[in-house]
């Protein structure tokens, strides 16, 4: 594996002003995908109407990442965005971790609902947005626990909104008889579908765009492959572009080519199997 140091290396090599293909560059990230934009639209709806959304989508297709890109274009004034991304908390310990982003202590489970009734009252107008990653992770008791506090206080809407992430199984689990009353809550659904190999390709090109990178290091069959074994997956092309790069690298090559390609694929277990290069 190489070292840092090696990594910056290679990119001076390229005249790269950074490593490629990190997927470390939110704007490039996000700037070519139409699917990507109405996630958006979707979740700011869904953050000012207090409402439940569901966005869902395969490992891979880049929710986290755009829920960060989104969280951070938020107007702070009007909204208080809290991300939990530790799917294995129980119930107690869902609530206890929701009081302490509040700034409230936790204690005994009647004493934390009343911190936090108190820490989203004092809010005022300001919205907060509960956002639950991996939420097809989470138990039915700590899922629950998230559905009674919408209602807390009796409000005449909702106390936050409240915005669930997972695979592509999550809605199947809520339509369940245990998750009922949570499915029925759902205002919106957002499904991200596998990305276009055109889309894969401006993705790649926008990331060497990214590090100073104005023409394309990647040939044509090259990219052909990445895109094939990515299966419309914006991290698994990344990281495929990224190993292939690395190789070329090492071979002081100044273009990725099908053969650099071909040459990592077996190390990266997302596309070793089921995946067979086209030999020349």
């Amino acid at each position: 594996m190489p070292t840092d140091a090696t990594l910056t290396r290679y990119a001076h090599q390229w005249g790269a002003t950074a490593v490629p293909f990190t997927g470390d560059h939110p704007k490039a990230y996000q700037e070519h995908h139409p699917q990507v934009q109405q996630a958006h639209q979707h979740l700011t709806q869904s953050a000012a109407l207090r409402s439940l959304m569901l966005l869902s989508g395969p490992n891979g297709i880049g929710k986290s990442h755009l829920l960060g890109h989104w969280r951070d274009q938020l107007d702070t004034r009007l909204y208080l965005p809290i991300a939990i991304t530790q799917a294995s908390l129980s119930h107690a310990g869902l609530l206890s971790y929701l009081a302490r982003k509040l700034g409230k202590p936790s204690g005994t489970r009647s004493t934390t609902l009343m911190h936090l009734e108190e820490a989203l009252a004092e809010l005022g107008d300001t919205t907060a947005i509960i956002i639950l990653d991996e939420a097809q992770n989470y138990n039915h008791a700590a899922l629950e626990e998230i559905r009674l506090l919408l209602g807390i206080n009796l409000a005449s809407r909702p106390a936050f909104s409240l915005i669930l992430v997972g695979d592509d199984y999550l809605l199947g689990g809520l339509r369940l008889r245990s998750h009922r009353a949570l499915y029925t809550r759902i205002a919106c659904h957002y499904h991200l579908d596998p990305w276009t190999p055109d889309e894969i390709t401006q993705l790649l090109q926008a990331n060497q765009q990214a590090v100073g990178l104005t023409d394309n290091l990647i040939d044509p069959a090259a990219t052909d492959l990445i895109t094939q074994a990515s299966q419309g997956l914006p991290r698994t092309a990344l990281q495929v572009a990224r190993a292939a790069w690395i190789a070329a690298s090492q071979a002081k090559a100044n273009v990725i080519t099908a053969a650099h390609i071909q040459s990592i694929l077996p190390t990266i277990p997302a596309v070793s199997e089921g995946m067979t290069p086209t030999r020349s």
